[in-house]
Order: structure tokens, then sequence, then C-alpha cells
């Protein structure tokens, strides 16, 4: 028996699957984090494979098979090109987006969270200064997922996350 779900969601990041399928990681408001198969989707001709970038807002239409959830249909609501144009916000988006993938429980509503992305990404291509917009946004995250009870540092914020994850967050150039 299938289950189609139509939801609003971020990417979060994905990996390679076997011939043209990806894993996507999803960040939803009514599902939380959650991973879908996109089959097919690295074909030429995919019209799905320009909506799944790192940092996207979609639209997806998934169905349920089974305990899988599968990629129908995606439409794209922001890509936040002029976000993307800068490299130095391409990295801080990404920061944001990896710890999001590494601390987010599967499957579990995180509305909060959910509206607190947004409210980042709106803020990071606003803002014509990049000063401690990560760290403050970090220390918000952290404290709604429950990691902390007040605002740090960013280099305070980086060693709670590597001691949560066993992961650093990653240097990207730029």
């Amino acid at each position: 028996m299938s289950q189609s779900i139509k939801t609003e969601a971020f990417v979060l990041k994905k990996k390679t699957l076997l011939d043209k399928d990806l894993l996507v990681f999803l960040f939803t408001v009514e599902q939380g984090k959650t991973v879908v198969v996109a089959k097919g989707v690295k074909k030429i001709t995919s019209r799905r494979a320009p909506h799944l970038e790192t940092g996207n807002l979609i639209t997806v239409m998934l169905n349920r098979k089974g305990d899988r959830l599968y990629l129908q249909e995606t439409s794209l609501l922001s890509g936040f090109s002029e976000l993307k144009k800068n490299p130095g916000k391409v990295r801080l988006l990404y920061q944001f987006f990896f710890v999001l993938e590494k601390l987010l429980p599967e499957n579990q509503r995180e509305e909060s969270v959910y509206d607190l992305t947004k409210s980042f990404l709106i803020k990071l291509t606003q803002s014509t200064s990049n000063n401690n917009l990560l760290g403050q946004y970090l220390s918000k995250l952290l404290m709604r997922l429950g990691y902390i009870k007040k605002d740090y540092d960013l280099i305070k914020l980086e060693e709670i996350i590597f001691e949560l994850t066993n992961d650093k967050l990653p240097d990207l150039v730029g």
C-alpha cells in the first residue's frame, strides 16, 4: 500500500546510489529530517535534479512504499540564488546545514527549528556583514534542540558540535 505526501522541504544533502539514483536528506516541517530515494534523478533528462541542490527550498511529492519514501515530484520555491553568488555566504549555509543534518533526529517534527532555518537563510541573504551570524543561529539551533542552555561564541560552539557529532564543521574554501 502506498501513501502520497506533499510538503515543503529544505535539501540538507544527497548521496549517490547505484545507477541514476540519489539518497536525499530533506528537512520538512511535518516529518522533520527524512531520507528519501530519488529514482532516476541523475539522468540528464531529469527535471528534478536542479531542485535537489543543498540549501534549496522545494515542494516535494513523496510516495511511501513500505518503510521507504520515494521522491515523485519537485518544484523549486527558492534556490536562494542571490545568497549562492557569495562564496562566504555559501560556506555559512553549508556549515549550518551540516549541523542540521548531523543533529536533527530522523522523522521527528521540529517546527521551531524549521522556522529558525528559514529565518537564517533570509537573514543570510539580506546581510551585508556575516559577522557572527552563523554563531548566533547555531546557538539558537543547539538551544532549540536541547543541547545547550545559553549562547556561546562560534569557537565554543564548534567544540560542542565536535563533541556531539565527532565531526568538525566543514571549512569550505571561499
